[in-house]
């Protein structure tokens, strides 16, 4: 049971930090692989996700794939 208070409370605060980084205006993309990695390492995760859009690696919403 602490496990899953635990893994809630850090997709809620994960959740949070990625929210405030949108309305800051960093375009980071909430989906299911950011929701597991903010349940799995908490803020410290979030905080990885919005680096990672930060510099185009990966959960950027911006980026489209090109048209065919």
């Amino acid at each position: 049971m602490v496990r899953l208070r635990s893994i809630l409370a850090n997709t809620v605060f994960g959740l949070i930090v990625l929210v405030i980084a949108n309305a800051v205006g960093l375009g980071v993309q909430i989906s299911v692989a950011t929701l597991l990695i903010c349940a799995i390492f908490g803020i410290f995760g979030a905080i990885v996700v919005i680096i990672l859009a930060a510099y185009g690696v990966a959960f950027a919403a911006f980026l489209v794939p090109p048209p065919l």
